[in-house]
C-alpha cells in the first residue's frame, strides 16, 4: 500500500472508530450503566460492602469465631474427615437431621478442602451472601435499572437482622437466597428458573420454599384472570399442578425423622410443655404472640429493631410511616397509571401473609410463625421500596421502561431514595454495629475442649454441665453426652432421651462427692466429665438455675453448703502422681477422668477419704 492509499484509510478508520465509540456510549447509556445515578449508587454500594466486611473482619474467617447455633450445626461436618467419629451417637444423627441435603453436600465438598466444620461455615457464608445479595440486585435492576438496584443491595446489607441470621453459614441462611432468586425470576418471568428455584428450596429451605410455592401460584391464578395472559397462565398452571406432588414428596422426605426421634410436637403439646413457655423456656414460643405485636416485632426489621435505639418518637413512628409510604406509593401508581411496586412484589407480601397466618394455625408443623416474616417481609421491604419509589418518582418518557438511568429523567427518583436512605439511618444507624452475632469462640470456655481434642480418644464421651460443654461436638471434636444446645424439645422420642440425660448431668455436676460421680455416670458409660468451676462459688450456687421444668431439680441440687460438692474434692491444681483421675483444670473448667477415678477410688484404703 502506498502513502496515498494510507492516507486516504486514515478518515474511514477514525470514522468507523467514531462511530464504535458513538454505539458503545448510546448502549451505555441506554443501559444506565455509565450514568451519574449509577456512578453513585455503586460507589456508595462500593464503600458499604468494605465497611461491612471490616466490621466483621475480626471474626469471618477466623477459625476459632462461630455462632451458639454453630455449635449444634457445624459439628457434624468433622465426620466428613474422621468418619467414625460420631458413629451411632443420637445427637449428631439429629443434628445432622436438620442440615438439608443441598447444604450437607455443599458442606461436605468445602470440609474436604478446609478440614474444619468452622470454616466450611464461614466459606458457605459467602456463598449465602453473594447469591442474597446479586439475586437483591438483579431483581430491583429489572424493574428499576442498576442505581435502584444498587440500592438494594446496600439496605440489604445494611439490615443487620437480616446479615446476623446468615453469620456461620448455617441452613437458615439460605432463606434470603431462596426468595431473592424467585422475586428475580418472577420479575424476569422466567417460569423455567422459578419451578428450579422450588426445586432446590425444598431440599435447602423448606420453610422459604413453601412461600416462594404459594407466591407462584397466586401469580399464575391471577394471569388466568388477565385475558391477554390467560392461555399461557392456564398451561403453566397445569405444569406447576402437576410438579407440585413431587415437590410435596420431596419436602417430606427432607422433613421427614425417623420413628426413634418421633414426630414433631404439635401446638396442644407445646402448651403442656415447660420449655416452651414464655419467659423462661428454652424456646419461649407459647403462647403466640398476638399477631400484630409479632409483625410488629419481626417484620419491620429493615427499618427498625431492638439491635439499635433510635429514640421513643422514631421506635412509635417509624412502623406507620412505612405503611404509610406503601400506601402513598400506591396512590402514585393510581394516579399516574403506571405499576409503582410490581404485582408480583404484592404478590409476595400476601403470600408471606397467608403463609404466616398458616403456621399459626398449624404450630409447630408449619415451623415457628415468626421465622416467617422475619426473612420475608425484610427483603419484600427492600425489593418493593428501592423499586417502587423509583418507579414513583422517575419521569416518564412516554414509555414503562424505567431501568434508564440517566440523570435527566431519573433525579427526582435518586432524590427520593436518598431520602429513604436518611430514614433507614435514622431509624436503625449505620447497620455496622456488633459482631453480626459472631458470638462463639473456641476458648470463650478457657482450654479444656482444645486439650479434649489433643488429649482423648477419638471416641470418648463427655459429659459436664449441659451448657458449658455446648462447644464439646464442634471445638472438642468429641461425642457430647448432653449439651443445652443440641437439647431439642421438639421432637419427643429424641427429648425424652436428651432430657433424662440433662437430668444425670446436673446431678453429676451437683454430686456430693467423687464415688457419687463416679456411680452415677458409670452407667452412662462417660469417660470424661466437666466441672465448671464458676458455678462453685457460694453466691453461684444461690442463683444456680437452669431452664424449666429442670430448674427445680437445680435449686434443690445447690441447697447444700457449698463445700458439700464433689468438685471440692478435686486438688487445687494438676498433680498426676497424688490426682491422677484430674489430668486438666484451668481458671474455668476442671476435667476428671472417670476410668482413672474409678481405679483411685478403688486403691484408697479409707473409703470416706478425700484429697
Amino acid at each position: 500500500m502506498n502513502s496515498v492509499e494510507r492516507h486516504q484509510n486514515k478518515p474511514a478508520k477514525t470514522e468507523n472508530l467514531s462511530f464504535i465509540s458513538r454505539h458503545l456510549e448510546l448502549t451505555s447509556v441506554k443501559s444506565g450503566l455509565l450514568s451519574l445515578p449509577v456512578i453513585m449508587a455503586a460507589f456508595v454500594c462500593t464503600a458499604y460492602l468494605v465497611l461491612f466486611v471490616k466490621s466483621i473482619s475480626p471474626y469471618w474467617f477466623h477459625p476459632h469465631w462461630t455462632t451458639d447455633d454453630g455449635l449444634q450445626q457445624l459439628f457434624p461436618f468433622h465426620a466428613v474427615y474422621h468418619p467414625e467419629i460420631f458413629r451411632g451417637d443420637l445427637i449428631y444423627e439429629v443434628m445432622k437431621g436438620y442440615l438439608a441435603p443441598v447444604h450437607y453436600w455443599l458442606g461436605y465438598l468445602i470440609t474436604l478442602f478446609t478440614h474444619s466444620p468452622v470454616m466450611t461455615g464461614h466459606y458457605i457464608m459467602l456463598i449465602q451472601l453473594v447469591l442474597a445479595g446479586l439475586f437483591t440486585f438483579l431483581a430491583v435492576k429489572r424493574v428499576a435499572g442498576s442505581a435502584a438496584g444498587f440500592f438494594a443491595l446496600t439496605w440489604l446489607f445494611h439490615t443487620r437482622y437480616l446479615m446476623q441470621r446468615m453469620t456461620g453459614g448455617l441452613p437458615r441462611g439460605w432463606a434470603t437466597v431462596v426468595l431473592s432468586a424467585f422475586l428475580y425470576f418472577i420479575l424476569s418471568r422466567n417460569h423455567r428458573a422459578v419451578l428450579i428455584t422450588i426445586l432446590i428450596g425444598c431440599m435447602l429451605h423448606p420453610p422459604a420454599t413453601l412461600t416462594v410455592a404459594v407466591s407462584y401460584g397466586l401469580f399464575l391464578l391471577l394471569e388466568i384472570v388477565n385475558r391477554e395472559s390467560r392461555s399461557e397462565a392456564a398451561r403453566r398452571l397445569k405444569i406447576y399442578l402437576l410438579l407440585s406432588p413431587f415437590f410435596a414428596f420431596i419436602t417430606l422426605a427432607v422433613i421427614h425423622r425417623p420413628d426413634y426421634v418421633g414426630q414433631m410436637v404439635t401446638y396442644k403439646e407445646a402448651l403442656k410443655m415447660p420449655e416452651f413457655h414464655r419467659p423462661d423456656g428454652r424456646f419461649p414460643f407459647v403462647p403466640l404472640r398476638n399477631p400484630v405485636h409479632e409483625i410488629s416485632s419481626f417484620g419491620f426489621h429493615a427499618f427498625i429493631g431492638r439491635l439499635y435505639n433510635p429514640g421513643t418518637f422514631w421506635k412509635r413512628a417509624a412502623r406507620p410511616l412505612v405503611l404509610a409510604l406503601l400506601v402513598l406509593l400506591a396512590f402514585i401508581g393510581w394516579r399516574k397509571k403506571r405499576e409503582v411496586i410490581p404485582k408480583e412484589v404484592w404478590i409476595y407480601a400476601l403470600s408471606i401473609m397467608i403463609v404466616y397466618f398458616m403456621s399459626r394455625l398449624l404450630a409447630f408443623k408449619l415451623y415457628v410463625p415468626d421465622r416467617h416474616i422475619q426473612f420475608p417481609l425484610a427483603l419484600f421491604f427492600i425489593v418493593a421500596f428501592s423499586a417502587g419509589l423509583w418507579r414513583a418518582f422517575y419521569s416518564s418518557k412516554g414509555s414503562e421502561d424505567y431501568t434508564d438511568s440517566s440523570f435527566k429523567y431519573s433525579r427526582w427518583s435518586l432524590t427520593a431514595l436518598a431520602a429513604m436512605a436518611v430514614f433507614i439511618y435514622i431509624c436503625s444507624g449505620s447497620g455496622l454495629y456488633g459482631s453480626a452475632n459472631f458470638n462463639y469462640s473456641r476458648d470463650k470456655k478457657g482450654e479444656v475442649f482444645t486439650w479434649i481434642k489433643n488429649h482423648t480418644a477419638e471416641r470418648a464421651l463427655i459429659a459436664g454441665h449441659p451448657t458449658f460443654i455446648d462447644p464439646v461436638q464442634l471445638f472438642g471434636m468429641r461425642r457430647g453426652y448432653a449439651t443445652t444446645e443440641t437439647a431439642h424439645p421438639f421432637y419427643k422420642g429424641y427429648y425424652r432421651e436428651i432430657k433424662r440425660r440433662l437430668i444425670i448431668s446436673l446431678k453429676a455436676h451437683y454430686a456430693r462427692n467423687l464415688r457419687e460421680l463416679l456411680a452415677i455416670l458409670k452407667p452412662e458409660g462417660v469417660d470424661y466429665f466437666v466441672f465448671e468451676r464458676a458455678r462453685f462459688y457460694p453466691g453461684a450456687l444461690k442463683k444456680a438455675r437452669y431452664f424449666p421444668p429442670l430448674n427445680q431439680l437445680v435449686r434443690e441440687l445447690t441447697s447444700r453448703p457449698y463445700m458439700e460438692y464433689a468438685y471440692r474434692e478435686l486438688p487445687d491444681k494438676v498433680d498426676l502422681k497424688k490426682a491422677p483421675f484430674m489430668p486438666f483444670k484451668d481458671r474455668k473448667a476442671a476435667l476428671v477422668d472417670l476410668k482413672a477415678l474409678e481405679k483411685y477410688l478403688a486403691a484408697r484404703k479409707n473409703p470416706d477419704a478425700t484429697n
